[in-house]
């Protein structure tokens, strides 16, 4: 357990890293970063995507493969709806596109949460 601790711990710091600059992330990975809108989708994107992987690593419990997916999901999108909100803030500007897709995150996680709510819920069979 302590092992799966510290690698979640690495994962988000390299998350955190990789959405503190995104026109690093996009030279590397050979992708714009000119626009707002563009650092905005490479701090989501890379950043929250790796933020989301981290979190799913250290808040993975017992679960039935069903519950790790939805689980997996809702990590993966409380992430990327971080790092869009961060680059909202520090690039500004977000254009229509970038409100829909943090709706979109939002409404995903919340979802994803409520199942996970309630399946855990349900008495075992």
């Amino acid at each position: 357990m302590r092992l799966r601790l510290v690698f979640a711990l690495i994962v988000i710091a390299a998350a955190i890293a990789a959405i503190a600059s995104p026109v690093e992330v996009g030279e590397f990975l050979g992708r714009p970063a000119a626009t707002s809108s563009e650092m905005i989708n490479l701090r989501a994107s890379w950043g929250g995507a790796l933020l989301g992987v981290g979190l799913a690593i250290g808040w993975a419990q017992r679960q039935t493969r069903a519950q790790r997916v939805v689980s997996w999901l809702m990590w993966l999108m409380v992430g990327i709806g971080l790092a869009r909100a961060v680059g909202f803030v520090l690039d500004g500007s977000p254009d229509r596109l970038q409100w829909v897709w943090l709706g979109a995150e939002i409404v995903i996680a919340v979802v994803c949460a409520w199942w996970l709510r309630r399946r855990s819920a349900l008495p075992s069979s």
